[in-house]
């Protein structure tokens, strides 16, 4: 899998700049996409080593490896506990309010980046433990009482002693989110049989949809903007449901085209129908052909639900009425509708798309050259991607229910550079060797120590999403788009081999930091050559770090076992 190229995204402001994109996984019981459950059915005993064999700081005459002198990061002020370098409330200002575009990534130049630590909550905890977590979570972790003052009476979280518990409620679900799926279980009858797997939710709350959906067998990102919610995305991290932070804006979401089986959008106050539909044409982008996008507020219901929501009736069913075109024009159609929940599906039939083609039809066919893969800073065009024809298995109906669909190559496999259904086959049989050698080299893997995990560059793009996993495009020249302590067990092939070039090596292993909660852990898969210099700048992370053999034993290649030590701000807080 190293050094795989994906094809390049073109910053709009910047079009010189070649971004290769690498795809950031969510995996559960797992953390390579090529893993499945293994971690979730292997209970092998393996005699624990803890992560205390540190590696020397390379010597000045060492041949064959990079050199480097040691170095001590300081902590950065208390006040950077959340900090969220690309979406930082405090340079808002300098961006334009219009829909809302402040509120996208916006990264710091690199003469404004930190090189300093972020320190935890004063009175932080180690998080507790799945699947106790999806319940309940310490409040000195995420220290934000503005959800619980303000969506009390919907029971999205409620503060108990040292603790938030999230008793399953939300806008739209006041019997709690579990009846809600219920009814939507009755209308999407593949939501139980394994033919949908993969869901967004976009202006997820507190995540309780996507935490429902889990017990359901069905991965969900959950997205929400840095807003006035405060740490919507930090509360579902937290809780150990795969969540980052986003808004459908101006630019395009960071997924490729059709990969999600289910969109879903639970009074998340998206307009629309305004600007043209150009949000909804975001949808129709990232949703796969037969795929469903399931929409519960207004102006759904409208007929019983107007008077709450500060309207009339008349301008509640003229925006229903809208909405319904709207749809229809992108090739979506309803499929049904009960009490406050409406569900379209969109189109698999090429004859739909056909008509787009009419000379003044809106929206039209996008034909602008744009990939319908590009996501990096890519502009949402106000047109429909419409899907490959050459591409006959992507449709929802086509795929493989999961767990099947996990170990099926999908059609698209032949897009990833030197990809075929041969090489898919090998790639998994080598993932799981290396999967087995990992566990015995942390045998933490696969226990209640290690519930969110990224592996942060497999390359796969839209073939993670065609074996029923998620991810996400980053370039991790740039900060990553979630709070600081999210995530229990990062791992990196070739990161540094294949990006030195672009990005400097403390950035990344800072920012790796920063997302890494306290006692988490990072497997750093890397050429000897720069092995060495990564374990110096990780003990000035006050990382312990030891350097191990690969799975087998080449010399060129080395495997980084890192923890990340608890310690606490010596800084007064000014919050």
């Amino acid at each position: 899998m190293k050094h795989k190229e994906g094809k390049p995204a073109i910053h709009p402001d910047k079009q010189s700049r070649k971004v290769p994109m690498a795809i950031m996984l969510v995996v559960l019981c797992g953390f390579s996409f090529y893993l499945g459950g293994i971690f979730c059915s292997e209970k092998d005993k393996i005699a624990t080593q803890e992560v205390s064999k540190k590696v020397e700081t390379p010597k000045e005459t060492a041949a064959g490896s990079l050199q480097i002198k040691a170095v001590t990061f300081p902590e950065c002020s208390p006040d950077f506990q959340d900090y969220t370098p690309c979406t930082d409330p405090k340079r808002w200002k300098k961006y334009s309010v219009h829909r809302l575009s402040f509120m996208e990534r916006h990264c710091p130049p690199v003469f404004e980046k930190q090189e300093c630590l972020v320190p935890p909550p004063d009175g932080y905890k180690l998080p507790i433990r799945w699947p106790k977590s999806k319940g309940e979570c310490w409040y000195r972790n995420v220290p934000y009482d503005w959800i619980n003052k303000q969506k009390s009476n919907q029971h999205w979280l409620k503060k108990e002693g040292e603790k938030f518990l999230f008793p399953g409620g939300g806008t739209m679900f006041p019997n709690g989110v579990s009846h809600y799926v219920d009814l939507m279980v009755d209308l999407i009858p593949g939501m139980k049989d394994g033919t949908i797997r993969t869901a967004i939710d976009t202006g997820c709350g507190v995540a309780s949809w996507g935490g429902d959906l889990l017990d359901r067998g069905i991965l969900t990102v959950s997205l929400a903007p840095r807003d006035n919610h405060e740490a919507q995305v930090q509360f579902a991290l937290e809780r150990g449901i795969p969540a980052i932070l986003g808004i459908i804006s101006t630019q395009r979401l960071p997924f490729p085209s059709n990969s999600f089986d289910m969109a879903h959008c639970s009074r998340c106050l998206i307009p629309w129908t305004e600007f043209g539909g150009i949000y909804l044409l975001e949808i129709h982008r990232i949703l796969r052909p037969g795929g469903f996008w399931v929409l519960s507020g207004p102006p759904v219901n409208y007929e019983n639900r107007w008077r709450g929501w500060n309207t009339t009736i008349e301008e509640q069913k003229s925006d229903y009425e809208k909405l319904q075109k709207l749809l229809t024009s992108m090739c979506f159609k309803l499929y049904k509708k009960k009490e406050d929940i409406a569900i379209w599906q969109k189109s698999s039939d090429n004859s739909c798309y056909k008509k787009l083609e009419v000379p003044d039809n809106y929206p039209a066919k996008c034909d602008d050259g744009t990939e319908p893969d590009s996501a990096w800073y890519t502009p949402i065009r106000p047109c429909v991607v419409t899907p490959n024809q050459k591409y006959k298995k992507v449709a929802l109906k086509s795929l493989a229910k999961w767990p099947e669909r996990l170990h099926t190559a999908p059609e698209r496999v032949a897009d990833v550079r030197g990809g075929s259904d041969g090489a898919f086959k090998h790639d998994d049989s080598k993932w799981k060797t290396r999967v087995k050698h990992y566990k015995k080299l942390l045998p933490a893997i696969g226990t209640d120590k290690i519930r969110n995990v990224m592996d942060m560059n497999t390359l796969e793009r839209s073939v993670v999403y065609d074996r029923g996993l998620i991810g996400t495009y980053h370039d991790w020249c740039e900060a990553f788009s979630t709070y600081p302590r999210t995530y229990d067990l990062l791992h990196l092939d070739g990161l540094f081999t294949a990006e030195s070039h672009r990005c400097e090596m403390k950035y990344v292993l800072l920012e790796m930091d920063r997302i890494l909660r306290p006692n988490g852990y990072a497997i750093i898969r890397e050429s000897s050559y720069f092995a060495d210099a990564v374990a110096t700048l990780a003990k000035g992370m006050k990382w312990g770090c030891r350097k191990e053999e690969t799975e087998y034993g080449v010399e060129t290649e080395k495997i980084l076992i890192c923890q990340k030590k608890l310690w606490y701000s010596s800084k007064q807080s000014s919050r």
